[in-house]
């Protein structure tokens, strides 16, 4: 099984502008509305793309369980552990800018006009990234029925959102505790999100190295 998946879709839900829009939204008008449908929007989009990249997969022969399959993925895994540790690397070393408030000002915009275009920035703002597409071929290289792939593909899109779909639950029942609670952690993650997401992706980058050294031998 592709539990390696997990993990991954873990760190692609350490997003900190998809809470920020999410906080937007909850404090507009129709907030419950927006807020769904920003969600569905961004789920839409992820789902697409994990059903091609994952099929597409699929139909290239990686899921097969033939030694040049198998040699493909571990190759492949430790590609990707290479790009998560220079990733680490970079943001270590890489100066902060000075953060920028147009994603907020969007979702502002956005926050007063229809739901169509709260579907359509949930779509912009959740573009795939690199470590949703190394959980999207770690499911598709897995050997999986036509029916397990598509609900690991929902899984992981589920995971990926996480961080958007629990407030967005806990607001439906205490929208008065949620809404302080959210401002507070969406603070925490300015302050310290970056040294986070450092962490977790070079333990992830050690992990998939590790992983697809082992299977290579």
């Amino acid at each position: 099984m592709p539990t390696q998946a997990i993990p991954l879709a873990l760190l692609a839900s350490l997003y900190p502008f998809g809470l920020a829009a999410l906080l937007v939204l909850l404090s507009a008008s129709r907030p419950r509305a927006r807020a769904l449908v920003f969600l569905v929007g961004a789920a839409a989009l992820l789902l697409v793309v994990g059903f091609l990249v994952v099929f597409a997969l699929r139909g290239a022969g990686l899921d097969q369980g033939s030694s040049s399959s198998q040699s493909t993925h571990y190759g492949l895994q430790v590609a990707i552990g290479a790009l998560f540790l220079l990733g680490a690397w970079v943001f270590a070393h890489r100066q902060p800018k000075p953060k920028s408030d147009e994603p907020s000002r969007v979702t502002k915009a956005v926050a007063g006009a229809g739901l169509i275009a709260v579907f359509l920035v949930g779509m912009a703002m959740y573009t795939p990234s690199p470590t949703y597409l190394a959980a999207l071929e770690t499911v598709g290289s897995a050997n999986l029925s036509s029916a397990e792939a598509a609900a690991w593909v929902v899984l992981v899109v589920v995971l990926v959102l996480i961080t958007i779909e629990i407030p967005i639950l806990l607001y439906v029942f205490a929208p008065g505790w949620t809404v302080p609670k959210l401002t507070a952690l969406d603070e925490w993650l300015d302050v310290n999100g970056r040294r986070l997401f450092v962490v977790v992706l070079a333990a992830l980058g050690v992990w998939e190295i590790v992983s697809g050294v082992v299977g290579l031998l």
